[in-house]
């Protein structure tokens, strides 16, 4: 993220650790005076969070209150009063029961502020905010059904609204998984200020968080026995060009940013969201984009751009989750730009810190296009765990991610030997050889042999490829895959240099 300041460039996030040149060129028509400055860049851990902006705010029936990171929620009543009293209280329930009882005094401004902590817990609390005349209790709000808990973005196309499943809908809800307004492209449907327990599908969006989000909501509360707010924001058919921000007008809701964002606003969760999950790209396989180009040249760039939006008005944002599509996703992508826009997929984490990726390869039952609901449920599964992980501190026992490759090498001066180092053990099948493409020449591999997070192909004949790849959407079969120890599908990849030997 960067902004221009008088005469001044500030530098307000990097993506990720490491080393960052920054030049500058100056040309008014005489010599060119350049100057360059490298600065060392350490992405901590945990970013520091960044509280809520002061606004005014009086509960309602239905709300969520988002958690801090390792801590409780706050039940908050600011604003100012209509008429002078002599003081103000905010009574708060659990479960009906009394739970904590707070007062102050107006300024003379006849302004206030309370704040109650809320524990987040299966629990469902109540409010009541008033004021106090003459030793006279008036209640002037009062909501019901208040919860607090983790709140979750879910963004993308189809496979993340994830409602084109044909009938009958699933029908289940919980009052622990919640959601705000709707994913209507419609722009004033779009403003519907309305809490509520998510659905799968809803008649213009209302309250609809989608199959697989509904799924994770589940095995999240049942996991972590705390509740979840899970709004999404996808929408179907749409390039990744399609979901940037409009810096003029953050909330546009003539744009799918802006409809995302005016929901979590009027929610008042933009500081509560602490992961985004990314499905898309089908659309960007082919060469249908605003520049006529192919969609692989130009994905990277508008991830990053979409991605310092989320940082800016989701500050909070502790992890970002993004899918590696099905290869040639609803049978688009020509001459193989599909498995180039995979490539820059499997890429991402590289160029942004606290970001996973994950492979949809494997998943069954598989959807060529959109999934069946089990298949969908499959995403929540391979989720669950690592946000436990990333949210909840929770250490996995076993790897619990796709298997991605870290280098390619030839393993002697004869090259006809190549070493692909993964970040974790892979098992090997001979059916694989196939699966396999040095340069542009196929069926090059002669056999296979997988040790601990080192696979070694042995190769019909030395080769002078530069570059190799697995899985070509042109003949693939979804049965042939190279696979993790942990049994999840391995992260395809496409043109990865292949270093000399050693």
């Amino acid at each position: 993220m960067r902004r221009a300041d008088g005469d001044a460039l500030v530098l307000e996030r990097a993506q990720r650790s490491g080393a960052m040149t920054v030049r500058a060129s100056l040309d008014n028509g005489g010599a060119v005076v350049a100057r360059e400055v490298t600065i060392a860049v350490a992405t901590p851990d945990r970013d520091a969070w960044v509280p809520p902006p002061v606004a005014d705010d009086l509960p309602e029936d239905h709300r969520f209150y988002p958690r801090r990171p390792g801590g409780d929620g706050a039940l908050v009543c600011r604003g100012a009063l209509a008429e002078a009293a002599d003081a103000v209280f905010l009574r708060v329930l659990a479960d009906g029961a009394p739970y904590r009882v707070v007062r102050g005094t107006p300024g003379p401004d006849r302004r206030y502020e309370l704040s109650v902590p809320l524990a987040p817990k299966r629990v469902r609390y109540a409010a009541e905010f008033g004021v106090v005349t003459g030793g006279v209790e008036k209640v002037l709000r009062a909501a019901t059904d208040l919860v607090c808990g983790a709140v979750l973005v879910v963004d993308g196309q189809s496979n993340a609204l994830a409602t084109d499943f044909g009938a009958p809908a699933p029908t289940y809800t919980s009052e622990w998984i919640r959601t705000f307004g709707s994913t209507s492209g419609d722009p004033d449907a779009a403003r519907q200020h309305v809490w509520g327990n998510a659905v799968c599908r809803a008649e213009r969006g209302l309250l609809e968080v989608g199959v697989w989000a509904l799924e994770l909501g589940k095995r999240w509360v049942a996991a972590q026995d705390v509740p979840v707010c899970i709004v999404n924001g996808a929408v179907g058919g749409t390039r990744i060009d399609q979901h940037q921000r409009n810096d003029a007008d953050p909330t546009d809701v003539r744009t799918i940013y802006g409809r995302l964002l005016w929901r979590l606003r009027a929610a008042k969760l933009t500081h509560g969201v602490r992961a985004i999950v990314w499905h898309q790209g089908e659309n960007d396989q082919g060469a249908d984009g605003p520049s006529g180009r192919y969609g692989f040249e130009t994905y990277r760039d508008d991830f990053v751009a979409m991605a310092a939006g989320w940082s800016r008005d989701y500050p909070n944002v502790e992890h970002r989750y993004v899918f590696q599509i099905w290869p040639k996703a609803c049978a688009m992508g020509v001459d193989g730009s599909d498995n180039m826009l995979r490539e820059v997929q499997r890429t991402l984490p590289r160029w942004f810190a606290h970001t996973t990726a994950l492979s949809t390869l494997g998943i069954r039952p598989e959807g060529g296009c959109h999934y069946p609901l089990a298949g969908w449920a499959e995403f929540a599964r391979l989720l669950q765990p690592l946000l436990e992980r990333d949210l909840c501190g929770v250490a996995p026992t076993a790897s619990i991610t796709a298997p991605d490759l870290l280098r390619a090498r030839f393993a002697g001066p004869q090259r006809d030997r190549v070493v692909l180092e993964f970040d974790q053990p892979v098992v090997w099948t001979e059916a694989l050889r196939s699966e396999f493409t040095l340069g542009d020449e196929k069926d090059a591999v002669a056999k296979g042999e997988a040790s601990g997070n080192t696979l070694v192909l042995d190769l019909r004949a030395p080769s002078d490829a530069q570059t190799i790849s697995y899985l070509d959407s042109a003949r693939w079969q979804p049965s042939n895959l190279l696979r993790g120890a942990n049994g999840i599908a391995a992260l395809t990849f496409c043109r990865v240099p292949i270093d000399a030997a050693r």
